[in-house]
């Protein structure tokens, strides 16, 4: 067992682990050692992968290890042979890398590394003293710079912790108000006050930590004046040790307020924009108010934006929509349903169309506004009334809890031209649900029916909607989806492909599901352009759209007429022929994504892994090799493998993960899994090789095995085969339920069930596996 830890312990240390046999000469003399085992962290920091280099020479695996200055065979055979531990740093001609190395000794002709790559140390080492050649040079040049620059310049020494100014130059001196006699030998502190020259202080220390020039801005209240300065500090240093730092500011006063006017200007711009761009894109009003009020929220730089919607029948005012910045507490749960009697001062000044706009919540006359608000943490405010269609709605609102705030003429302008962007788009969405209520709908989709959809295809078959274009499109995978996943999944995914198509449609589309899983796009004064845009649109979406057990895949296919005579059933039957050559080639691709699909769901639910499937994979590919087992069938049996347990991703999680035994209800359960596996596999031709092996492999040799208790050679070899293997990995695993058993021991059980659990011959096969390719150690 201590081995076995120490044996943990090596393979998890984060320094690298080598353990090595030397071979000796005809004469006693060290020619070369063989790698044995080594840890991650050895591949990692060598760049040499155990699986290329176990059993191997040095020399085959590193050909120049003995061509450069350091002997490390000669060196390492002389640790085997005299038990002496070494402790050196090397540089590795054949990797190019330095290391920092511990070298001893087991037992004689071994030898044991741990080592720690130092290659960055070393190269820090050498542009350290590169830094201090350059610094040489800078002293040298300083006083010329200094005195000839048109930058504001000083020069500061680094003395106990402690900063004091030596000198400054003309213009320092001019923009500043500071002569040289007033800043000799003083601190910042003792030149600028505490506020000021704290905040210096503290610019001059972070330079002096990172030992590396730094350029930052900094406004100051000087003798000269309020200013804003791009200021840059060098270290000088002198042994390691920061001894000055040289100061050079440039007066960006006027630059700066130039660049705030225009960042104001194009943030404002932008978020109009950006408004006005969801309210022409977005078709959801969830989305549009949501995201809305997330782009003025973050980029006024607020703690929070809202829209509150009031109910005329019920006198009350809600929190419908919200937005919260990081770190600020959410309140719509709170604010639900608030009586306008409780706020009649605000709902009185809203109705009368004013903005209600406070840098200190405190300035509010009315005391029960100032009790509802404090509780939400709100120091200034910004609220602008929403009409629509000339009737009050409700109100945007914008909290700052961080800080009192002012709210510029600008601020408001902006926040009023959103605002009746909203009130448009929330008439607009009226009107839309409107007619979207008297329109025939599917009832799961919420799209258009087929029975409206052909009665819009004669209403717009006329000269004047020319060229009209239809997309047919058709669910890849519904069938698959509901025989795996159940029809509830199948369900979302026809909903998700709903939404899919209706996103990336235009407003004035019209978008039908027309039968199980097939929709129609009618696109009215549209030609083959534009309606492959759209195309390309969805299966951009669907790409995108990976939410849920099955990503939505949809065929689609596209036809336009584009003349008066032309028959536009026929246009759509042309595209829905199309639709179906697409279904057809990608039919395969959707199908092995489901596979992938179920793979990762049954690691997720269950106690399998993917390295355990990696570990039943190997042991069955060494029994198979040992029956002499045809390249298909080792193809088969890799699949099998991976996916012989597939039918748990029905199974309820409880009865998958239980700790104790199964009940006899939850047994039977269980045992229904190799049926629902074969049914999955039946339905997937990519699997369908594999499912009578899926379906039989809980059967037992004796008989007593499940579901159909079939024995001996009536059970399927490669379904055999994998009995033994996933039992021999059950027993050498932990489970919740139980501590894994030794590898002799579980070798043992099957010898002990052989003939009854299992067939003989292939635990035959195993054992001679386990003996001659290590199985055991896998």
């Amino acid at each position: 067992m201590e081995e076995k830890i120490y044996k943990e312990i090596l393979m998890n240390s984060p320094f690298g682990y080598a353990y090595h046999k030397v071979l000796f000469g005809k004469q006693g003399e060290p020619e070369d050692y063989i790698f044995l085992e080594v840890n991650p962290a050895f591949e990692e920091i060598t760049g040499l992968k155990s699986e290329a280099i176990l059993g191997k020479r040095v020399t085959e695996v590193l050909p120049g290890i003995r061509a450069g200055g350091f002997d490390w065979v000669a060196f390492y055979g002389k640790v085997a042979l005299t038990g002496e531990r070494q402790e050196f740093s090397q540089y590795a001609e054949p990797l190019q890398r330095w290391y920092k190395i511990a070298a001893f000794s087991p037992e004689k002709g071994y030898f044991v590394t741990l080592f720690q790559e130092i290659t960055e140390e070393i190269r820090q080492i050498e542009n350290l003293e590169a830094r201090r050649e350059k610094i040489e040079e800078l002293s040298t040049e300083l006083e010329m710079v200094f005195n000839g620059t048109q930058d504001a310049m000083f020069l500061v020494r680094v003395e106990d912790g402690e900063y004091r100014y030596m000198r400054n130059n003309a213009t320092h001196r001019k923009l500043t108000g500071f002569s040289l006699e007033d800043i000799k030998d003083k601190t910042p502190v003792e030149l600028a006050g505490k506020e000021i020259g704290e905040a210096v202080s503290a610019n001059y220390q972070r330079c002096a930590d990172s030992k590396k020039t730094m350029t930052y801005e900094e406004t100051l209240i000087l003798p000269a004046g309020k200013r804003t300065w791009l200021t840059t500090l060098t270290p000088v240093l002198e042994k390691g040790k920061v001894k000055y730092l040289v100061g050079s500011s440039k007066d960006i006063t006027l630059q700066k307020k130039a660049e705030e006017e225009l960042k104001k200007r194009l943030k404002y711009e932008k978020i109009i924009s950006s408004v006005s761009q969801l309210a022409l894109q977005v078709r959801s009003l969830e989305v549009f108010l949501t995201e809305s009020l997330r782009l003025m929220g973050e980029d006024m730089g607020v703690s929070r934006a809202y829209l509150f919607e009031a109910d005329r029948e019920k006198g009350t005012m809600s929190n419908t929509f919200e937005w919260a910045a990081p770190g600020i507490t959410p309140q719509k749960e709170n604010l639900q349903e608030i009586p306008e009697t409780e706020f009649t001062w605000w709902v009185d000044r809203l109705k009368n169309r004013e903005v209600i706009n406070y840098g200190d919540i405190e300035d509010i006359p009315d005391e029960k506004t100032k009790e509802i608000l404090r509780p939400q943490e709100i120091k200034s405010l910004l609220v602008l009334p929403v009409y629509v269609e000339g009737d009050y709605y409700g109100f945007i609102g914008f909290d700052d809890c961080l800080k009192n705030r002012e709210w510029s003429e600008a601020d408001i302008n902006l926040l009023q031209l959103a605002a009746r962007i909203i009130s448009e788009y929330i008439l607009r969405k009226k009107f839309e649900e409107k007619v979207l209520f008297l329109s025939y709908h599917d009832r799961l989709t919420g799209l258009y029916n087929r029975r409206f959809m052909e009665e819009e295809i004669k209403r717009l078959d006329t000269p004047r909607q020319l060229p009209v274009s239809v997309i047919m499109g058709d669910i890849n995978g519904l069938k698959l989806t509901n025989d795996v996943f159940g029809h509830r999944a199948g369900d979302l995914l026809l909903k998700k492909a709903a939404e899919v198509i209706k996103e990336c449609c235009r407003r004035e589309d019209i978008i039908a599901r027309w039968g199980g899983d097939e929709f129609v796009i009618l696109l009215p004064r549209t030609g083959m352009k534009a309606a492959e845009k759209i195309v390309g649109s969805i299966k951009n979406k669907c790409v995108l759209d990976s939410e849920g057990p099955v990503q939505v895949s949809i065929a689609l296919g596209y036809a336009a007429k584009t003349k008066a005579e032309e028959n536009i059933w026929q246009v759509l039957k042309e595209a829905e022929e199309w639709m179906y050559r697409h279904k057809l080639l990608q039919g395969k691709s959707y199908r092995n994504a489901v596979i992938s699909t179920l793979k990762a769901t049954l690691f997720e639910k269950s106690m399998e892994t993917e390295e355990h499937a990696e570990r039943l994979k190997a042991i069955s590919l060494k029994i198979a090799k040992g029956l002499s087992l045809s390249a298909k069938q080792m193809d088969e049996l890799e699949l099998l493998a991976v996916l012989h347990d597939i039918g748990k991703v029905a199974i309820k999680e409880s009865i998958l993960l239980k700790p104790g035994p199964l009940t006899e209800k939850e047994w039977e359960e269980m045992k229904k899994h190799p049926e629902i596996g074969y049914r999955i596999a039946q339905s997937t031709p990519e699997l369908a090789s594999i499912a009578e092996y899926i379906l039989c492999h809980h059967e037992r040799w004796d008989g007593r095995g499940y579901p159909r208790g079939i024995k001996g050679e009536e059970i399927p070899l490669l379904s055999r085969i994998l009995a033994v293997a996933d039992a021999y990995d059950a027993m050498t695993s932990d489970r919740p339920y139980r501590k894994a058993m030794g590898r002799e021991e579980a070798l043992a059980e099957l010898e002990r069930n052989a003939g009854t659990q299992f067939d003989p011959e292939v635990v035959s096969a195993f054992k001679s596996a386990w003996h001659m390719e290590g199985i055991g150690y896998l």
